[in-house]
């Protein structure tokens, strides 16, 4: 009921925007809308943006003050493990995403957790991901759970 009575109590602040990313703020709460996708998991919208960003992009120059309340981080591990294609047709997987996000979010939760409350800048949750969460970390973790083809 409070965030409610936030959303028609305050308006929201444009951050930032350009014709891929739009970044608004009401009260502590930041809210993204990436490509066609809208989320307030800061780390989810950094996943996004990694896809669709130009690493140059001022929007990675962003101050930050994560709200750690809305970080799901299964939300993150599915763009950062291939996203909706790659979870849809499952061309290197053997199994759905329903069936093993479990195993990704337990072995690399708390990392992700971790990246976002030491940020202070998009860029930095940007970097963390690249650094502990690329690809191959993921794909060798799958591999290891008989997740990959």
């Amino acid at each position: 009921m409070k965030k409610k009575k936030l959303l028609i109590s305050e308006s929201p602040t444009l951050v930032f925007s350009d014709e891929k990313i739009k970044i608004n703020k009401i009260g502590n709460e930041w809210f993204f809308e990436v490509g066609k996708e809208i989320t307030s998991d800061l780390g989810e919208a950094v996943s996004l943006m990694m896809r669709i960003c130009d690493p140059k992009s001022d929007v990675w120059n962003l101050n930050i003050n994560p709200d750690m309340e809305n970080i799901t981080p299964e939300k993150s591990l599915f763009w950062l493990t291939g996203g909706l294609n790659e979870w849809r047709n499952l061309e290197n997987y053997n199994r759905p995403w329903c069936d093993c996000y479990l195993e990704f979010q337990e072995e690399f939760g708390l990392m992700i957790v971790g990246i976002i409350r030491k940020s202070k800048k998009l860029i930095d949750v940007r970097d963390g991901f690249n650094k502990y969460l690329n690809l191959p970390i993921l794909y060798d973790f799958a591999v290891s759970k008989n997740i990959l083809r």
